[in-house]
């Protein structure tokens, strides 16, 4: 009997484990966006209605027999696969749009395994109600629950920081050699003790059951990504903000079906009602909280509405006969409610939208008929609260969205254009997220001038406008005819600074941020410097680059952080390595780091050990509707360094160094690096 626990435990915590692995193996190559968690999602919902449908085939028409010699054939097949993910380097040079590409790396990688592991849950509880028939199996569904919570937790704070990528795979897989002896024994022990006639039941319930379990499952899902959506808009896509929800969506789940007594319907209905109101406030004034507030308040958000859609579904529940029809069902629900998120939202909607709709959704479903009367009045006022909140979305968005000239969403963000009279002149602002990233005045003369973060007096302008050579000899030549990369396009406002001569290369992943900054914004056009656009990862076409003989930049820009966000890939101690391949010995690195919620100074000052450069601090006070701006600039040019106005600007550094944190491929901690 104790193979039933000690399988389940094993194969939901290996569920859960590769799931945080294999996203941030795939961050670097498509940006580091939020996008890659949700669209991982949807292949691991996906995969997961296979196994549960799988798992009700295998277990309605086929004997105990036939189903032991199937499942320990394709558990000998996957075992075979294994050398593969063992081994696997996810590069995805593939010519699909990056959703089809997430979804067929994975497929190639973990796909076989990863279905097999998701029938594991509802086929023991199937076998295990065959052969204790006075136990409930839902207890099980609980343990399972349980064990995806550990493997989960496991990842942040035991995998992560431990180990590398590489290593996180071999452990993975031998996890998996482990499950597989397991399920293996326990088939071949237990199930010739089922009598041949145990079959699965079809779900023939009521189709409004059905349906209701159908919406329930996928508004858990909804509100799940949704959350972790608004959350990694200011803060890195990072496993530990990945984990964080998910673990919060798996305890309600082993609440409910574990101790059912702890759902209180009207309790959770309080917190949620409460909780919409907190959505409202987050989704149009999120900039207003810190970060601890705002992850208290997501979480809080989400916690609630899972409680409510996973309370219903376990009240709901029908007799074990009906186990893994009712599995497929969940699993279905999940399905729809991640294709909502990545397919449907981003098509019908230009801002995260599916945020407060689902909270609506799941208001909403509290009404739906389960057989329990209730007063006329009683539906009015719950009616009445669904029009407050709807009309609420409507005055704020009419309010705060009456200035947007454009907006466009795709895999990579959400983009705002809007125009707001500063100081009684037009300027138009460039949104991405929450966080403005490049603005400018309608109007000359102050059109020609940079705005927000790249003004005059920050530190990327002053590397591009000061630079010198180290070497005299280099000087007439050089000033004539300089050469700028910059990594991020934004608004395009760093093109000010180019002269007659100068040549400038933009690197931007997002074509989105393309068509703003060359059909909303004149910076680009205007320039003085011969401009190139190249879309794609930086790090990518950089890479490439070297192979062509590329020229090196005298400065090269490192700006490519969506909203507060920052991908992890650009600031790797490889990646500045590459960085100072295309620049030359005497040439200047400028980082963006102005950030609500990370210090990245310390890291900055330890990777410019690394590589033998001097690191500097300028930061740049908020001139009026401009913000705050700081600047990291590393080089060894010190004839660039001593110039006045480069000394004049530079400021110490805002927190002690911390000689712990370092970020390379294989590893890197967002906690290290917090405010």
């Amino acid at each position: 009997m104790a193979l039933f626990p000690l399988t389940i435990l094993i194969s939901a915590a290996l569920l859960f484990l590769v799931q945080p692995m294999l996203a941030k193996q795939l961050l670097p190559y498509f940006g580091g966006g939020a996008a890659v968690w949700t669209a991982c999602m949807l292949f691991f919902q996906s995969v997961l209605l296979a196994g549960y449908g799988y798992a009700h085939l295998l277990s309605r028409y086929l004997t105990p027999k036939q189903q032991r010699l199937v499942h320990s054939s394709l558990l000998l097949l996957a075992l075979l696969c294994l050398p593969l993910l063992w081994r696997a380097n996810i590069n995805p040079e593939i010519a699909v749009s990056p959703l089809a590409a997430i979804l067929l790396l994975l497929t190639m990688t973990v796909g076989l395994p990863y279905l097999l592991l998701s029938a594991t849950g509802p086929l023991l509880q199937h076998w295990f109600a065959g052969r204790f028939p006075l136990r409930s199996p839902y207890r099980l569904y609980a343990l399972s629950n349980a064990g995806s919570l550990g493997g989960l937790l496991a990842y942040p704070f035991i995998m992560e920081p431990l180990f590398n990528l590489s290593e996180q795979r071999q452990y993975w897989v031998l996890g998996f050699a482990v499950f597989a002896c397991c399920c293996l024994l326990l088939m071949w022990r237990e199930l010739g003790q089922l009598s041949p006639a145990i079959r699965a039941v079809s779900a023939r319930v009521n189709k409004r059951f059905a349906l209701h379990w159908l919406a329930l499952s996928a508004c858990g899902v909804v509100v799940l990504l949704a959350v972790t959506q608004q959350l990694t808009q200011n803060v890195p896509p990072v496993p530990f903000l990945w984990v964080l929800p998910l673990c919060l969506y798996l305890i309600s789940y082993i609440v409910v079906f574990n101790q059912p007594a702890w759902y209180q319907r009207s309790l959770w209905l309080y917190v949620f009602c409460l909780s919409m109101v907190f959505g409202l406030l987050l989704f149009y004034l999120g900039r207003q909280f810190d970060l601890i507030s705002q992850l208290l308040l997501y979480l809080t958000i989400l916690f609630s509405g899972c409680m409510l859609c996973h309370g219903e579904l376990a009240r709901l529940k029908p007799e074990p006969q009906y186990l893994t029809g009712y599995y497929l069902l969940l699993a279905t629900g999940g399905v729809l409610g991640s294709a909502a998120v990545n397919l449907a939202a981003p098509l019908l909607f230009a801002q995260y939208w599916e945020f407060l709709l689902v909270l609506l959704a799941i208001y909403l479903l509290m009404l739906w008929p389960d057989g329990k009367a209730r007063p006329s009045w009683q539906k009015g006022l719950w009616l009445s609260g669904a029009v407050l909140f709807s009309l609420s979305i409507v005055g704020l968005e009419w309010q705060l969205g009456q200035h947007n000239v454009y907006s466009e969403r795709n895999f990579y963000g959400s983009l705002v254009v809007r125009d707001l009279a500063i100081d009684g002149q037009q300027q138009r602002q460039l949104i991405d997220g929450t966080t403005s990233h490049g603005a400018q005045y309608l109007e000359p003369p102050l059109s020609n001038v940079a705005q927000s973060y790249y003004r005059p007096g920050t530190g990327a302008a002053l590397a591009m406008q000061y630079f010198l050579p180290a070497a005299p000899s280099r000087n007439i030549n050089q000033l004539r005819h300089r050469h700028f990369g910059l990594v991020g396009l934004g608004a395009g406002a760093l093109a000010v600074y180019g002269k007659p001569g100068d040549s400038m290369q933009f690197y931007e992943l997002n074509p989105a941020v393309i068509k703003v900054a060359t059909e909303y914004f004149s910076y680009l056009r205007d320039s003085a410097a011969t401009i190139q656009v190249i879309a794609g990862d930086a790090r990518l076409t950089l890479a490439e680059q070297l192979t062509q003989n590329s020229a090196q930049f005298d400065v090269l820009v490192l700006d490519a952080f969506s909203s507060d966000s920052i991908p992890q890939h650009l600031l790797t101690i490889e990646a500045m390595q590459l960085y100072w391949q295309h620049l030359h010995s005497d040439g200047v690195l400028a980082v963006h780091v102005s950030n609500n919620y990370l210090d990245l100074t310390s890291l900055l000052r330890n990777q410019a050990a690394t590589l033998g450069l001097q690191a500097y601090f300028i930061a740049s006070k908020a001139e009026g509707s401009s913000p705050a701006a700081e600047w990291v600039l590393l080089t060894n040019n010190q004839r660039f360094v001593r110039q006045p106005a480069i000394q004049q600007a530079l400021s110490s550094w805002p927190l002690p160094l911390n000689p712990e944190v370092s970020w390379t491929d294989q590893r890197s901690n967002l906690l290290q690096v917090l405010k």
